[in-house]
C-alpha cells in the first residue's frame, strides 16, 4: 500500500495558515491584556514605571 502525500506547494501552504493562525491568536490575547495601575495595590502594578517596565 503506498500513501499519497499531497503536493509540496500545498503542505507549504498549509502550514503558513497554520502558522499565521497560531500568531493571530497570539496577537489577539496580547490585545486583550489589560493592565490596571493602581497606587495603592491590589493591581498588576502600583505605578506607570513598574507598568511600563512590565510590558
Amino acid at each position: 500500500m503506498t500513501r499519497c502525500f499531497p503536493p509540496l506547494e500545498t503542505r507549504t501552504f498549509l502550514r503558513t495558515m497554520i502558522f499565521g493562525a497560531g500568531m493571530l491568536a497570539v496577537l489577539l490575547v496580547l490585545a486583550c491584556t489589560t493592565w490596571v495601575v493602581d497606587d495603592d495595590g491590589g493591581a498588576d502594578s502600583a505605578g506607570i514605571q513598574t507598568a511600563e517596565a512590565a510590558a
